[in-house]
């Protein structure tokens, strides 16, 4: 399992391969919606060290939106570093795991030509998570609960459409 850094990593990596754009609210939008399809497809979440929360423009990770806010509407150019002792070293935290790798990629994939705005539309539809649990003013905490039993059906509709193609 990886943590929000790693994940934020790979997509960075992602992005930089394909030379899609990659904004600070488009990252949050698929590393949230990554932790949706491992909750689904892994019956495990792909990080665990952080917390999804509801704010105005959909779900976002905390600490990955304050770590790349600096840029702005602008592209990430920069990976995500963590300290990985007491003096504070910092370090750029991989993601090893395959299949939390194979999630990333899916994620990626299925919307790394959606626009941020588009993802923001997209995760704020009447009963997703997000809908359920925002609050004007109020940061509420999105349940991996909650996002496992949104992906399921997700995955599931997705499967019968693979199906019938």
């Amino acid at each position: 399992m990886g943590t929000t850094s790693s994940v934020a990593n790979e997509f960075i990596k992602l992005s930089k391969e394909t030379n899609n754009v990659l904004t600070n609210m488009k990252l949050v939008k698929l590393i949230y919606i990554s932790q949706g399809l491992s909750l689904s497809l892994l019956d495990r979440p792909i990080f665990e060290n952080d917390v999804i929360e509801a704010w105005k423009f959909g779900p976002v990770i905390p600490s990955v939106y304050h770590e790349f806010k600096h840029f702005k509407s602008d592209p990430i150019t920069t990976n995500s570093l963590m300290s990985d002792n007491e003096w504070g070293d910092l370090s750029e935290p991989t993601l090893t795991n395959a299949e939390d790798k194979k999630i990333v990629l899916l994620t990626w994939q299925l919307y790394k030509d959606m626009a941020a705005t588009d993802l923001v539309e997209l995760t704020h539809m009447p009963g997703s998570p997000w809908s359920f649990c925002y609050r004007p003013g109020s940061n509420c905490v999105i349940s991996n609960q909650l996002i496992k039993k949104y992906y399921d059906k997700f995955v599931m509709n997705l499967e019968k459409k693979l199906k019938s193609a």
